[in-house]
């Protein structure tokens, strides 16, 4: 992934009326991979969206995409290289064609071009042989499809989803899944929000949690990896160069995650129940609130959440080697 920022928030500040919604002294987004804003109703996700898409203004600070402050000479480019897919998408009352057509027509493509477009989007979202369907008629998933569909024809750069599992069904949800990470191997950067912890868990490969208009840190670890068997007692899943004893259930999962209070360190080995042990070496101590955020490097990366009391016990410092020790029923697979 480019150590380029497709986006970068300073100092920004959001009021509807005089309520301040968002509130961001910095954040930033790189091109590729799919970022996933996390938080319950009401935190702001829907709204940070619309911000970086340009559908609001900014009411203090500024947004820069590619380096260049959001203004009325770079909102073109902007309209050009990025898609929003609202969580309720609207659907004119016509066929699926017409829908899906409509901002291929606005740009006058040959009408050979739109028919090839509108086929391959339609396919890529599992609707092929829609065409002529009445676009109203069709379920939620089906919908949500839809307005994808229409968005991929116009071949964006940065697409934003708002909540895309609102008010659909199981097997839709796993399609836009298989959509989702489809689009990100592509190239495309996907930016969405949820409060669906399975679905962004499974595939963000970046998550801001998002907390009354704040950014806030997160208290898990998540794993990216892959589930390599089952017995009786555990599923075994990698992460790194590491195996993962996790509680025994079957299914292809990509995201293990585990609570960063559920991490012990110790200088030596213990002997417990516990039927995860690695050593691993320090990279960074944060602190937050009255708590420590230590990060090791255990041939895959994890982080641990103690208090200062245990940092001057312990002498937590960069470089310095513990042991991490985890329990299995600990940690979630996704």
């Amino acid at each position: 992934m480019s150590t380029e920022q497709l986006f970068r928030v300073e100092s920004l500040r959001f009021y509807y009326d005089a309520q301040l919604a968002v509130r961001l002294p910095v954040l930033e987004i790189k091109p590729g991979g799919i970022t996933v804003l996390v938080g319950a109703n009401g935190s702001g996700k829907t709204t940070l969206l619309k911000l970086l898409n340009g559908l609001l203004p900014v009411s203090e600070g500024r947004i820069l995409y590619h380096g260049q402050p959001l203004c009325a000479e770079i909102l073109p480019r902007l309209r050009r290289e990025t898609v929003l897919v609202h969580q309720d998408p609207y659907l004119f009352d016509g066929t699926v064609y017409a829908n899906v057509s409509y901002g291929l027509r606005l740009r006058r493509r040959p009408a050979h071009q739109v028919r090839r477009a509108v086929s391959e989007a339609l396919s890529g979202v599992g609707l092929e042989g829609f065409e002529h369907r009445r676009a109203r008629r069709l379920s939620g998933g089906e919908r949500q499809r839809i307005a994808i569909a229409r968005a991929l024809v116009l071949d964006p750069k940065v697409l934003f989803l708002d909540e895309p599992t609102a008010n659909v069904d199981a097997g839709s949800i796993e399609l836009l899944e298989r959509l989702i990470l489809r689009l990100a191997d592509r190239g495309t950067t996907i930016i969405f929000s949820s409060h669906h912890p399975a679905f962004a868990y499974r595939l963000g490969t970046h998550l801001i949690f998002l907390q009354e208009g704040m950014a806030v840190p997160g208290r898990d670890n998540i794993f990216k990896g892959a589930a390599e068997k089952t017995d009786e007692r555990f599923t075994y899943f990698r992460t790194g160069t590491q195996i993962l004893h996790c509680p025994a259930q079957e299914g292809q999962f990509l995201t293990a995650v585990l609570p960063l209070d559920d991490v012990i360190l110790s200088e030596g080995q213990i002997h417990t129940s516990a039927q995860n042990q690695f050593h691993g070496k320090v990279t960074r101590l944060e602190k937050v609130d009255h708590t420590v955020r230590v990060s090791l490097d255990c041939g895959f990366p994890v982080q641990a959440l103690i208090t200062e009391y245990s940092v001057d016990t312990l002498k937590v410092m960069p470089g310095k080697q513990f042991y991490v020790t985890f329990k299995a029923s600990a940690i979630r697979l996704y």
